[in-house]
């Protein structure tokens, strides 16, 4: 049995994951080394020192880099919309299909967020759309990349100038490797290494802000926060090599049909265990600052020389998959100029009996449950059809780059021809 979703760690890193959780180190200068790492691109560790800013002869932070690394893409969109000062009541244009979090922290501002729907080729909405959904109380975007789409964001980029928007992209499902730090339109870049993040490193994320006056408040407000403790990220490490151990094939295989047996979901129980603040209360759990042991896991991550291949490798075997399929169009995001496929996910007018179907044939697919989409404000109904259709009937399929041509025709025959789109 495949599961929905492997994680994207390796058990050596793992393991240097738990010692991390051992080892003394000063935040501020585990912070800024991988604030350097990932302005430039993620260059190998050079020496044992630098990996270890411990203070004892390990090189000093330098200059500041333009990026800050945070504890969660849920902490940095915090902490930019604290530093925008934005007037309450500010209207907030959102992709319409995101992580409910996200427009409940655009709400805990006392600012109102309000969907835009998307274009499901693309998985973002058109520049028509956004100038629709804007008014005169309209004073930032928040723009989603999902399941690997990567896309310009130039005419939306034109239209924030025009208005004076604070543009903010959150590129947590889009990351591609060392080379992709966001589009140099944005205001703010969001990239994401938590669980099931590419290059995860269980946690942490970093925010490439390009106006220096908004990164400036942004570190001040950051500095005011706690640091994670070492027990938390210990916690952290042991749950996530618990669920990699069981998300392993062999184990994963047993632990559906046991589970089958009692007549429980699998799939849905693991996934509401792996998000990163399941079961915490939203707004203290983010506002924290990342612990030495976290940033040390996420600067070995980052200076990896083979996420960018292995990001390629996963979206060729999805390539593979979608030429196999009765007819690719309708796969999400079959038309943005860039898809890494961190998900390939297709609408069925049925999913929950073509995940049966899937999981008969030995794939656990699962359904996009950690996203949402976003409410319309009570008095600003909006038509977001699209992101409806998506949250109601995407399944997201489980890939492996190890996959053979005998694998994926399997999969493929499992989709109805006759139902292929789901009605979109």
């Amino acid at each position: 049995m495949y599961p929905p979703k492997n994680f994207d760690i390796g058990w050596p890193d793992l393991a240097y994951g738990v010692a991390a959780c051992a080892r003394e180190g000063d935040a501020d200068r585990w912070a800024a080394t991988v604030e350097r790492r990932f302005a430039e691109g993620g260059a190998a560790r050079a020496t044992a020192g630098a990996a270890h800013p411990d203070g004892k002869g390990s090189p000093s932070p330098g200059s500041p880099c333009p990026c800050l690394t945070t504890l969660s893409v849920r902490s940095a969109l915090d902490l930019a919309l604290t530093a925008a000062s934005l007037p309450r009541g500010s209207e907030v244009l959102m992709s319409a299909v995101t992580i409910p979090d996200m427009w409940r922290i655009v709400t805990e501002h006392g600012l109102v967020p309000v969907p835009v729907d998307l274009d499901a080729g693309t998985l973002l909405p058109t520049a028509e759309q956004w100038a629709a959904a804007a008014t005169e109380r309209t004073r930032a975007v928040v723009v989603a990349h999902l399941f690997g789409t990567q896309a310009p964001l130039g005419p939306l980029a034109q239209l924030a100038t025009r208005h004076g928007w604070l543009l903010i992209e959150d590129c947590a499902q889009a990351y591609s490797g060392p080379g992709f730090r966001g589009s140099p339109d944005a205001d703010v870049s969001l990239f994401s290494f938590g669980p099931l993040k590419t290059a995860t490193a269980l946690g942490g994320a970093v925010a490439v802000v390009r106006k220096p006056d908004l990164l400036a408040a942004m570190r001040a407000l950051h500095r005011e926060w706690p640091v994670q403790t070492r027990d938390a990220q210990a916690r952290r490490v042991a749950k996530y090599v618990l669920l990699a151990l069981l998300t392993t094939r062999p184990v994963y295989t047993g632990l559906v049909n046991a589970t089958g047996l009692l007549g429980h979901d699998t799939a849905s129980g693991l996934q509401n265990t792996v998000g990163a603040f399941a079961g915490t209360d939203l707004m203290p759990a983010i506002r924290q600052r990342p612990g030495p042991a976290l940033l040390d896991l996420l600067d070995r991550r980052l200076s990896a020389q083979d996420t960018a291949r292995a990001v390629a490798e996963r979206a060729e075997v999805a390539r593979r998959l979608v030429t196999r399929l009765p007819d690719p169009s309708p796969v999400y995001g079959a038309t943005a100029p860039v898809h890494t496929y961190w998900l390939c996910a297709v609408p069925t007018p049925d999913p929950d009996a073509t995940t049966a179907r899937l999981r008969s044939a030995g794939f656990d697919a699962a359904r996009p449950t950690s996203l949402g989409a976003v409410p319309a404000p009570p008095d600003r109904p909006q038509g977001a059809r699209t992101a409806a259709h998506l949250i109601r009937h995407a399944v997201c399929l489980p890939l492996r780059p190890t996959m053979s041509d005998r694998t994926l025709d399997r999969m493929a025959a499992v989709l109805d021809p006759e139902d292929w789109g789901g009605g979109r």
